[in-house]
């Protein structure tokens, strides 16, 4: 479930908030913090002419300042609420996340380690960093635990989703629904669908003859009307094939089925309790992301160097969605 390294790395890319409110930081900014200025001490020496810690600062503030900032927030924000709800972090527990992302990324133990190489590199987590992380992902795991509970729907709708059937299906949307109705008449006359929806759909699946990825009737990602259409298709006559019009957010849609995919031969008893293991993780990551955004939101942060502020801002705009 590939999906868990998005809540793995939640807690890196999650960037920090410029907001008010009290977890996470404090008001009381010490009179010397703003004559406090990184040294002249070196810190490397390129042909033998020294590096400064104040040349490294300027340039690492601007490369990703607001996010190592945003790191250090959530580790401290998720550590007083640890704290103050008196929930004490094992070691056991950084483990598991550490085998969380393990069997996340593959079966194959192997496979595994270098997949986990690959994605350690590509987002920068040295040691330090993903031990970080890892700390901070146990934590908001710690603290939204016991805010989840697994309903039995949203297991059958895990088990629907994993082993019911499926619909291969072609898609044309158009604005108006005079334009879908002909062009409806034009593939019961005999004109391939693809071509049509080639031609005149403006779903962004036109560049494939309109064809999308199998949907499942429990998908909720796709609009309820198209999800109720399916197995009302079949591929007796072009005439069952073909969809009624159907009206959708911002226009009118048009379905052909190009293949029935038949529901899996497993009974639900079976694979329960391993859905219902995969479903309380989804709804954790989504506990645990909404608890990081309340925590970073709630932070009062005094940032104090031009550079950090502007990279500050940067990312509190990404994650708020805000230009």
């Amino acid at each position: 479930m590939m999906s868990l390294i998005g809540a793995v790395t939640l807690a890196v890319t999650l960037a920090g908030c410029q907001a008010s409110g009290g977890e996470g930081a404090s008001n009381n900014v010490p009179d010397q913090a703003a004559q406090a200025r990184p040294s002249d001490r070196p810190v490397a020496y390129l042909n033998g002419k020294p590096v400064t810690q104040r040349q490294m600062y300027g340039v690492l503030v601007e490369m990703d300042g607001g996010l190592a900032l945003s790191e250090i927030l959530l580790d401290r924000a998720i550590a007083d609420r640890l704290q103050r709800e008196q929930v004490t972090l094992t070691q056991a527990d950084l483990e598991q996340e550490r085998e969380r992302i393990i069997a996340n990324l593959s079966d194959d133990e192997d496979t595994a380690a270098r997949l986990l190489h690959e994605m350690r590199s590509r987002r920068g987590l040295g040691q330090q960093r993903y031990e970080s992380l890892l700390r901070r992902n146990a934590g908001l795991r710690k603290l939204v635990v016991s805010e989840v509970d697994v309903a039995d729907p949203a297991v059958r709708q895990a088990y629907e989703l994993r082993y019911g059937p499926r619909y291969r299906v072609r898609l044309i949307v158009a604005q108006q629904a005079g334009d879908v109705h002909r062009l409806r008449q034009r593939a019961v006359d005999g004109q391939a669908f693809m071509d049509l929806a080639s031609e005149h759909s403006t779903d962004a699946s036109a560049a494939q003859g309109g064809m999308l990825s199998p949907i499942s009737p429990a998908d909720t990602t796709y609009p309820a009307v198209i999800r109720d259409v399916l197995p009302r298709l079949s591929m007796d006559s072009p005439q069952t094939r073909l969809s009624p019009v159907i009206a959708i957010d911002g226009g009118f849609a048009l379905l052909w089925l190009e293949e029935v995919i038949p529901a899996q031969d497993t009974a639900y008893e079976q694979v329960r309790d391993q859905l219902e293991s995969q479903v309380r993780l989804r709804l954790e990551r989504v506990r645990m992301e909404q608890l990081a955004r309340t925590l970073i939101e709630r932070a009062n942060v005094v940032v104090l160097d031009p550079a950090l502020n502007d990279g500050w801002d940067k990312q509190k705009n990404i994650i708020l969605g805000t230009p």
